[in-house]
């Protein structure tokens, strides 16, 4: 017997309710692909907010116990200037490693001459961060709008500010702004800086204190030739955790005892919205795929009733349980996959309208717009295709599992 002959033909005889059926699921899975790839596009967008918005790189290598302990006892976890020397010259013989930049971050008070307000500061080298904002991630260049400080001169106490720091000193491009620090011994320090940019630094957390200073400026400040942190970017993502090993195998050797985390355990909000969105985004995969599920259920459960006569002909011919149970659990993996592949393509309209219209919103914990985009995934679609299947041999077993155990004398003489 061709079952799926056979299957095809049932689900042709009742084309209204299986088209009903179909496209409910149809619209389940379009449904959770349209949220699916919100979500994906999010989690992208963040991470290059993370890598390059929050100047973060791959990868973050600082003395063993820093990021334990570095906030309370700064100054222990500073690299002198002939180790920071070495460690660079060991991390640059790597051949995955693009870029390798050390980093100082400082905080203090910040004053216009009339008020003053604290301060945080992310020291960079403006030639290493002018290849970091062009960093690619998930396919795409130069894409997020940051900023970064001018190249000439490794003197200029040019800074750039968070727009909110702007506005509550009340301070403006070109104008000039004192920054009073603690140096690596304890002793008080202060330079003029120059605000060459404003800018929203796109996270409300931040960008009501955030200052982007050069990296040799602020050595100065701090009374130090060296650094605390070198931010590392790599060729291929895919590999980080692997050069991450490496890296830290080769320092260890070289006799410098280091600790490393990737952007994503460095970043201040990644982590949190990743697991707010994931828990959102599970809970309402259980939701439609419970309504599909019970849709599927009905369909086949007044499929199964209304060919009580033919099951019963089947099983009088000869056809055990279990082949009939197998027909009708045919019938509603069909429908899943038919549901599922008219879902595909309605996905890919939606996705081409939603770039075509370049509609953005402000995601939580982000004070700067993204564009409304899908980013279909194939490990995010396919667990959402198996599970409708298994809804539908599920619903369609239920139904049938009943009917297929009744008396076939008691079957044949139905009425209907």
């Amino acid at each position: 017997m061709n079952y799926l002959k056979l299957a095809l033909r049932n689900i042709a005889r009742h084309k209204k309710r299986s088209i009903v059926t179909i496209m409910t699921i149809a619209l389940g899975f379009t449904a959770l692909g349209v949220i699916g790839g919100i979500v994906n596009n999010i989690f992208s967008r963040l991470k290059e907010q993370a890598i390059i918005g929050e100047k973060l790189g791959h990868l973050t290598l600082a003395k063993k116990g820093y990021f334990e302990y570095g906030k309370m006892n700064p100054e222990e976890y500073v690299w002198g200037a002939e180790d920071l020397n070495k460690i660079l010259s060991i991390i640059n013989k790597n051949p995955e490693v693009t870029i390798s930049t050390p980093r100082l971050s400082l905080f203090g008070v910040v004053s216009n001459g009339k008020s003053s307000t604290i301060f945080i500061t992310e020291a960079i080298v403006p030639q290493d961060d002018k290849k970091l904002v062009i960093t690619d991630v998930d396919g795409r260049s130069g894409s997020l709008q940051t900023v970064s400080l001018d190249t000439e001169g490794k003197d200029r106490a040019v800074v750039a500010i968070g727009s909110e720091l702007s506005e509550n000193l009340n301070i403006k491009k070109g104008e000039n702004l004192t920054l009073l620090v603690s140096t690596i011994d304890g002793i008080t320090n202060a330079v003029d800086v120059e605000v060459g940019h404003i800018y929203n630094t796109g996270n409300p957390a931040t960008n009501d204190k955030f200052i982007l200073s050069n990296f040799y400026m602020a050595q100065e400040l701090y009374d130090t030739k060296g650094a605390e942190r070198i931010i590392v970017t790599i060729k291929d993502p895919e590999n980080i955790y692997k050069v991450k090993e490496q890296l830290i195998q080769d320092l260890n050797v070289a006799g410098y005892e280091v600790s490393s985390k990737v952007w994503s355990e460095v970043s201040l909000t990644y982590s949190k919205v990743k697991k707010m969105f994931g828990i959102i985004f599970r809970v309402l995969t259980i939701i439609i795929t419970v309504i599909v599920l019970l849709t599927l259920l009905n369909t086949m459960q007044m499929s199964v009733a209304e060919r009580t006569r033919e099951i019963g002909t089947l099983r009088a011919i000869g056809l055990i349980k279990r082949r009939i149970i197998y027909l009708f659990c045919l019938e509603g993996l069909i429908m899943g996959i038919l549901g599922c592949a008219i879902a595909v393509p309605i996905l890919l309209l939606i996705t081409f309208i939603l770039k075509s219209l370049k509609v953005s919103f402000i995601p939580p914990v982000a004070s700067t717009e993204v564009p409304i985009e899908l980013i279909i995934k194939m490990k995010s679609v396919l667990p959402v295709l198996l599970l409708f299947c298994l809804a539908s041999l599920v619903s369609s077993f239920i139904a049938s599992r009943k009917i297929t155990g009744q008396n076939v004398v008691k079957s044949l003489i139905t009425i209907n």
